[in-house]
């Protein structure tokens, strides 16, 4: 049925391609009724049908065969890319997709279309990515059901991306898990929770996004999803230091396991964070001089300004406490202390971490 499908598919576009009607086509072949069917893979043929419709379009059905499988193949690459974080190819595999000659087929454009909008939120052009996703979803209703999940992964991930974590789960709530496979979604969902304050709700979706993660050899991911699940655990006044500093601890070695320097610098920052919340200010602050250490071998500009401001506050903190100056209650020293530095959380995209809203 699904090959019966892909050659009415290949037929019609080279029949079109051509500027043949049906009734052209058909001619000593087949009625045009039957041609119709045939693109439409609502019927069985032959294969003597077949070889005549083909003779007469001047193709080699096996091979267009071999070149829409190879799109397919190309457009989920593209998309377990995305996925993974590997950004080295994306721009090569676009160039693929666009020479090769199914994609003008309405099911692979569909698809090519919604990855798109995706590859340029991921390369950081929010704008082009928004502007294709509009023009999309004023023809959502001619989706795929596949592309319809797609299409509301993508948006929620678009919204995530631009701080309308409401919107976000709105979209993702949509994605039907049944019908769509890939379910890093659940990552996606759990984040526009955790924004939300649905933290119970944003564990269990973690949970769920851990699990895929893990069992398709996702390990940057796996990083991402644990570091979530830490900043949740982090909100909860009875998570005791020993337990926090073992997480974080087993999180940092993952990372120089698989040589995720970048990741490792917003560990250490969210680990200082941690610390700075319970009043645990000089352990708040050799977490964040880590920050510094590892941002020598895994250049990060972001987390570090943000660090140096966080060290900031804590040392000035230090520095009064020690002075024991009469001019500030505890209670001030205590604020000072915490001076408003938030937790990194891993990006929806390819690109820098973003920090909780």
């Amino acid at each position: 049925m699904v090959k019966r499908m892909k050659e009415g598919l290949i037929i019609k576009l080279y029949r079109e391609r051509s500027g043949m009607t049906q009734t052209q086509l058909g001619k000593g072949i087949c009625s045009v009724t039957h041609i119709s069917k045939i693109e439409s893979g609502n019927t069985k043929y032959s294969a003597e049908i077949t070889d005549l419709i083909c003779e007469r379009l001047s193709i080699d059905l096996e091979k267009e065969l071999a070149d829409y499988k190879q799109l397919e193949k190309l457009l989920d690459d593209w998309l377990q890319m995305m996925i993974h974080q590997e950004t080295y190819e994306l721009d090569h595999i676009k160039e693929d997709i666009e020479e090769n000659t199914f994609i003008h087929i309405p099911l692979l454009q569909q698809t090519y279309r919604i990855l798109l909008a995706r590859y340029w939120l991921t390369k950081g052009n929010l704008e082009r990515g928004r502007s294709l996703l509009e023009q999309i979803q004023t023809r959502s209703e001619y989706l795929e059901r596949k592309n319809k999940n797609l299409l509301s992964h993508t948006m929620g991930i678009y919204c995530l991306s631009v701080g309308k974590t409401k919107k976000a789960a709105q979209h993702l709530i949509d994605v039907n898990p049944l019908e769509y496979s890939n379910h890093e979604f659940y990552y996606h969902l759990a984040s526009a929770l955790h924004a939300m304050g649905a933290k119970v709700k944003a564990f269990h979706y973690c949970s769920l996004a851990l699990s895929y993660f893990q069992k398709t050899n996702n390990f940057k991911r796996v990083l991402d999803t644990q570091l979530l699940m830490l900043s949740q655990m982090d909100s909860d006044p009875i998570y005791l230091k020993d337990d926090a500093l073992n997480n974080y601890q087993e999180l940092i070695k993952s990372c120089r396991r698989y040589n995720e320097g970048a990741k490792e610098v917003y560990i250490w920052h969210n680990l200082g964070v941690h610390y700075t919340s319970r009043g645990l200010y000089l352990e708040a602050i050799n977490a964040y001089q880590m920050v510094f250490k590892t941002v020598r071998k895994a250049f990060s500009p972001s987390p570090q300004a943000r660090s140096l401001k966080g060290v900031y506050s804590q040392f000035t903190y230090e520095r009064k406490l020690h002075k024991r100056s009469t001019g500030g209650s505890l209670t001030n020293r205590y604020l000072l202390g915490r001076e408003n530095v938030q937790p990194y959380l891993p990006s929806c995209l390819s690109r820098s971490p973003i920090a909780a809203q």
